[in-house]
């Protein structure tokens, strides 16, 4: 069985003094590797070379075009590599091989060009001439920062982190999920051959309570990048307190699509399917609450019927395969006890609702048919709290007001979707809506150029666009005077 470690100075550890995790495949249940998580002295140990590599003058010396173009070189490697990037993914989430080729690895290699060609774009600004002084603000990075990532998408997740960390300048130590670590650990060796300095991506392995907290408290780590559930964000929030650490939160979504009369129903609908299903519905931007006009409830709920129809779920490594398994144990177990609390609470499945059973392979894996829920009451459970799993809640309404009070009658505001073909409409609800990112008759696009600032208690800072790069910078002001004349203090 194949052992995977953690990264330092682009080299794999064999001994890490911590504990001994099995990586599990999803679509199977079967364990494909074993991972060596870290102690503490291990996490020491990396972070003390990822501070001694952005403090060496080879990376002190790169301009930023350098870093930029290490950036780029990065993506070509990438997509080089991206048979085995593809296959490792696959077997740590069990995603469809269609989707990693052609999304998620295009989307990877996107996000490392972007911040490539940001990374000299990072601009001041001169303030005021006054009093025979000149004045300016300019911008800095951090220093050693922390990735952490969550297990859903972890190649991109990684990418949306090392890319405008190291664009603005910094190191960064990358703890991925305990339950996907596999392509952060190749990643991290592709850094090297593109002629990224060791230690400035080095990789921590280990679960969040260990690992990731001594990273969270490590005084030589200036800030955290943290990608997962509310209930984690706010203890790493909690916890940076102390050190008034800087700290950037996307967290969950319990996201609306809402569909107005008027709308090409057929593509709203082919939009709320992707939506709520791809990556099995795990997915923090996912519109996992869908609002239908009454008007048009019966004929929505036939054409997702017979959407629903069309998807393919099953082998991922066959090229039609469009939906795979719950990544987890137990996310999986959470969204089968969602199924059954929007039965107690009255809810009818129109769709879907059942484990999937295979007979072959797959038989351990940890699968779930699409589901589609109606008679849903905004105060629902399964209305209000987030899934994060193949669960479409429909909720009808009648007009804009009660539209925008049930899609906003959530603790989170992390995205949502509008469809109408009355343009003055969907400006009044991409006003109105209290969310960081509305996709107007259209969804998850414009990826990575529009950020995304969570709203709410889906997080804190933003990630992604040119804002993401500036996340990863501080701030600095300076005064400086060119008049020798000019008084100072009382002039004693």
């Amino acid at each position: 069985m194949e052992k995977i470690g953690p990264v330092i100075n682009g080299k794999e550890l064999k001994i890490t003094g911590g504990e001994i995790v099995d990586v599990i495949n999803p679509a199977t249940g079967k364990t494909i590797a074993r991972q060596l998580c870290c102690d503490a002295k291990c996490v020491d140990e990396i972070v003390a070379s990822s501070k001694q590599a952005f403090q060496s003058a080879q990376w002190q010396s790169m301009s930023p075009s350098d870093r930029g173009y290490c950036l780029m070189k990065l993506a070509d490697i990438m997509e080089a590599n991206s048979d085995e990037l593809a296959d490792l993914e696959l077997q740590d989430t069990g995603k469809p091989i269609t989707q990693l080729k052609n999304t998620e690895i295009p989307l990877t290699a996107s996000i490392l060009r972007f911040y490539a060609g940001a990374a000299d774009k990072i601009e001041g600004r001169v303030k005021s001439f006054s009093k025979g002084t000149f004045q300016f603000t300019l911008y800095e990075p951090y220093g050693v920062v922390a990735g952490i990532l969550p297990w859903n998408y972890p190649l991109v997740n990684v990418a949306m982190k090392v890319a405008p960390a190291l664009a603005a300048g910094n190191a960064i130590v990358i703890k991925p999920s305990v339950d996907t670590p596999l392509t952060s650990v190749k990643f991290a060796k592709l850094c090297i051959e593109a002629g990224i300095p060791n230690g400035i991506v080095n990789v921590a392995l280990g679960k969040g309570s260990s690992t990731g907290e001594i990273l969270i408290k490590h005084p030589d780590v200036k800030k955290i990048s943290f990608t997962g559930s509310t209930v984690i964000g706010q203890h790493i929030q909690r916890q940076a307190v102390d050190q008034m650490k800087a700290v950037n939160l996307e967290l969950g979504g319990k996201n609306a699509i809402i569909v107005f009369a008027d709308a090409d129903l057929d593509k709203a609908a082919d939009a709320a399917i992707i939506s709520a299903f791809i990556n099995a519905g795990q997915l923090c931007v996912s519109c996992s609450r869908l609002l239908v006009q009454d008007s048009i409830s019966s004929d929505f709920q036939s054409i997702l019927k017979k959407k629903l129809k069309k998807l393919s779920i099953g082998n991922p490594y066959d090229k039609d395969t469009l939906i795979g398994p719950m990544i987890t144990k137990a996310q999986y177990d959470t969204a089968l006890d969602y199924i059954k609390i929007a039965a107690e609470e009255g809810c009818h499945i129109l769709a879907g609702g059942n484990r999937m059973n295979f007979s072959d392979s797959l038989a351990g894996g940890f699968w779930i048919e699409p589901t589609i829920l109606t008679d849903v009451k905004a105060d629902m459970r399964v209305a209000t709290e987030e899934i994060f799993g193949p669960v479409l809640s429909m909720i009808f309404f009648k007009d804009e007001a009660e539209a925008v009070k049930i899609s906003n009658g959530v603790i989170y505001g992390l995205s949502g979707s509008v469809w109408t073909r009355d343009s003055s409409r969907a400006m009044r609800m991409t006003i109105a809506l209290n969310t960081g990112i509305i996709w107007v008759n259209c969804m998850m696009d414009g990826y990575p150029q529009i950020p995304v600032p969570p709203h709410k208690m889906s997080g804190t800072g933003v990630e992604l666009g040119i804002e993401g790069l500036m996340a990863y910078c501080k701030q600095k002001s300076a005064v400086m005077a060119y008049d020798d004349k000019a008084p100072v203090g009382w002039n004693l």
